[in-house]
């Protein structure tokens, strides 16, 4: 009987380590947008960065971008150099 308390126990401290585990991961979220100009028109190629990090992506043909993982209180920033 004490030797299956003990493995109930283990198994207790494991499930809450992984549910644990769960919630710091689920800290960050997806973030999807689309840039566009004062007329509208899509931006290609911008780049859009979590502002204090190097991780970003570009936009595509359509404006549109995804990151995954950003920060609930990150700020985006925005840049694009066009001719």
């Amino acid at each position: 009987m004490n030797k299956q308390l003990m493995n109930l126990m283990k198994g207790s401290r494991l499930a809450i380590v992984w549910v644990l585990s769960q919630c710091m991961y689920a800290q960050g979220v997806q973030v999807t947008g689309r840039v566009t100009d004062a007329a509208g028109e899509p931006l290609i190629g911008a780049t859009v960065q979590v502002q204090g990090t190097s991780g970003g992506t570009v936009t595509d043909i359509d404006g549109n971008f995804f990151l995954n993982n950003v920060p609930s209180n990150g700020t985006l920033t925005i840049s694009y150099v066009g001719m």
